[in-house]
């Protein structure tokens, strides 16, 4: 992780802060690497001085899985379990995950000087402090549950998330389909549960431990689409994985262990199932090719801990078989899932509709079928950008002009930008308005704007304010998100959307670690996603700089109102 605090502090720990103050978060847990050569798990400035001092977090701070064992073993920063305890709860820590293998050394740490007894008692204090607020004393035991956590709320909730966050990038027409359209359900990851779940649900550690649970509470993309559609034809078309095995390589680098290994890649090269994919496709009237990733932990799957990748092509030959579905000439829609963006070939040209329905959970493929048969209007935005090419990235929205790079090369960039995303109807943005064009430090800069649905059929869009300073002390993003707003309409309706947003919010972090405003210009944007700005305009504030104070305002507000 090599960034400067400026960054870390803007770009990176901003949700965090937002978390502790206004999410009241009761714990808090440091991440394993370093920052320019301290490690967060020995960082007294970042668990103390930041955390509980600055942000004023008060409760429990625990230890990443072996996070403090790696101080010695990894870090290289203490001589041993002992020095390594000492490290991490001098600078914050409260309490050990998942064992007690460097705290148990705490009694030798006490002897040699390396922590005092005031230390210990503080984090005491804080342990028993949590444990009576929950009343651990009073009732140490849970009541065993009579209700199953699964029920019809959670299935609700689940089926509201995953037809909400589903991103149509890519839309000729095709989208939706008629029910009784004939399709081929082609891929990978069309019968695989997995492929619709995250790297930490239940059933990605039972890989782990060479466990099956027997059963699923969730269909599969066939399953569902089989019971929206009347016609489907089915092929798996390729493997992504030969295997799933637990104990896969972990660390890259020139550790011992990625030195000695001489295992080979699990993910699949064999093109022989690709015809059968082919011939299905020959039987429907429309390919819907299912694509992506399954969910794993440490190389288990292709996504998810300890499973990272080193390009955007779709793992093993599911780009060679997407090739072959676009030969046949009938129209593909292309459907992603997993949880990174690849970049499509052919087919971002080539295919009559893009669909990425990221890793959507046990509801994720009855959400899915609903949205190609136009139960479900998509309203999900890019939360990322999709770069075109590897060489891109890290590709992000919020760059500042000379840090991504520039010139760039021609086949760098993106065609699919965050904020993006299409839905089944069409959205006007007219009549943006700012309150004023001049606010003090103390102030909220007003704009609105009026947004109708032109189309023939409801559905949502997803309002975002973005803003740029013009001129700074230090070099700032060329735009940043700061408020957006989903907005529910039938067709023909227009509501009026405000956004307040707080002079707070166009802070940055100075030389002194502060969050500080320099009055000036700022420009204030209104668009459909970071590269669809629909209006621009100009604010002024008042004054030099105003350094924040601990409890700053960090919420831009948004209200609709019905248009006439």
């Amino acid at each position: 992780v090599n960034l400067g605090f400026k960054e870390l502090n803007d770009t990176f720990m901003l949700p965090f802060e937002m978390a502790v103050k206004l999410g009241n978060a009761g714990s808090v847990m440091p991440a394993y690497h370093d920052i320019d050569g301290e490690p967060c798990h020995a960082s007294h400035y970042l668990l103390t001085e930041v955390l509980r001092e600055q942000w004023g977090f008060d409760g429990l701070i625990v230890a990443d899985y072996g996070g403090i064992d790696l101080l010695a073993a990894h870090h290289a920063v203490a001589a041993d379990s002992t020095e390594a305890a000492a490290l991490a709860f001098n600078a914050g820590l409260d309490v050990e995950l998942p064992d007690d293998a460097c705290s148990n050394r705490l009694t030798k740490a006490l002897e040699a000087g390396l922590i005092s007894l005031d230390t210990i008692d503080t984090i005491v204090e804080r342990i028993l402090k949590t444990k009576f607020e929950f009343g651990l004393f009073e009732n140490p035991y849970t009541e065993i549950p009579t209700e199953p956590l699964h029920n019809d709320k959670s299935t609700e909730l689940s089926y509201k998330i995953a037809s909400e966050s589903a991103v149509l990038l890519k839309n000729d027409g095709t989208l939706p389909l008629s029910k009784q359209t004939p399709i081929a359900v082609v891929g990978a990851t069309a019968n695989d549960p997995l492929a619709l779940l995250g790297g930490y649900s239940f059933p990605v550690h039972l890989i782990l431990s060479d466990t099956d649970s027997g059963e699923l509470n969730s269909n599969t993309l066939l399953q569902s689409l089989k019971e929206s559609f009347e016609t489907v034809e089915y092929a798996k078309g390729c493997d992504i994985l030969t295997e799933r095995r637990a104990n896969a390589p972990v660390f890259p680098g020139d550790v011992s262990m990625a030195i000695a290994q001489d295992q080979t890649s699990p993910v699949s090269k064999d093109t022989s199932y690709i015809q059968q994919a082919v011939d299905a496709a020959q039987q429907s009237e429309v390919i819907v090719a299912c694509v992506g990733d399954l969910a794993g932990l440490f190389q288990t799957g292709t996504i998810g801990e300890g499973s990272d990748t080193d390009s955007l092509e779709l793992p093993g030959v599911q780009r060679e078989m997407l090739d072959a579905l676009l030969d046949t000439g009938k129209p593909v829609v292309v459907l992603v899932t997993g949880g990174r963006p690849y970049q499509l070939g052919r087919a971002e040209d080539e295919a009559s509709a893009i669909l990425y329905g990221w890793a959507p959970g046990q509801e994720g493929a009855n959400a899915i079928a609903d949205i190609l048969s136009g139960e479900e209007n998509p309203s999900g935005k890019l939360t990322l950008s999709i770069p075109k090419n590897v060489g891109a990235v890290p590709y992000f929205y919020n760059h500042k002009l000379k840090s991504a790079g520039t010139p760039i090369a021609y086949h760098f960039g993106s065609a699919y930008n965050f904020g993006f995303g299409l839905s089944y109807t069409q959205f006007d943005y007219k009549d943006v308005e700012l309150t004023s064009n001049s606010v003090e430090f103390d102030g909220t800069i007003e704009a609105s704007v009026t947004i109708t649905n032109t189309g023939v059929r409801a559905g949502a869009e997803v309002v975002q304010l973005y803003t740029r300073d013009k001129l700074c002390s230090v070099v700032r993003p060329v735009k940043e998100l700061k408020g957006f707003h989903k907005v529910w309409l039938e067709a023909g309706e227009s509501k009026r959307i405000t956004f307040s947003l707080p002079v707070d919010m166009l802070n940055f972090t100075n030389a002194k670690h502060q969050r500080v405003v320099e009055g000036g210009e700022f420009e204030i944007m209104i668009g459909r996603s970071s590269s669809e700005i629909e209006h621009s305009s100009i604010v002024n504030v008042n004054g030099k700089v105003n350094t924040l104070p601990k409890e700053w305002r960090m919420i831009c507000e948004t209200k609709e109102v019905q248009s006439a």
